[in-house]
């Protein structure tokens, strides 16, 4: 069995988030975050993040009935929210071991 963070081929991702290989293909081309590795031979690799937004595509799309222009707003906005939330953590972080350094 492969490691959790090991590099995911398309027909691996394909069984593990239940979509055909062309969706995932097709999904490629509208969404951005959608970024595979791609190998000699174009073979496309999958991390562990990408495999994640793919989920989240599918679900925006199949299970919350977003269309595509929908879904790609959704999904900035989380991308956005995201890094805003990782800055503030490291914002806190720093305040945190600057307080500590005082005492």
């Amino acid at each position: 069995m492969k490691d959790l963070d090991a590099l995911r081929t398309i027909g691996e991702v394909s069984q593990i988030i239940d979509v055909p290989v062309y969706v995932i293909r097709f999904w490629e081309k509208k969404f951005d975050s959608i970024k595979p590795i791609k190998r000699k031979g174009g073979n496309r690799y999958f991390d562990k993040s990408q495999i994640s937004n793919l989920i989240i595509i599918k679900k925006l799309l199949h299970e919350d009935r977003y269309s595509i222009e929908g879904a790609k707003k959704v999904l900035t906005k989380n991308i956005f929210a995201e890094k805003e939330k990782q800055f503030l953590e490291k914002e806190i972080r720093q305040v945190i071991d600057k307080l500590k350094n005082l005492l």
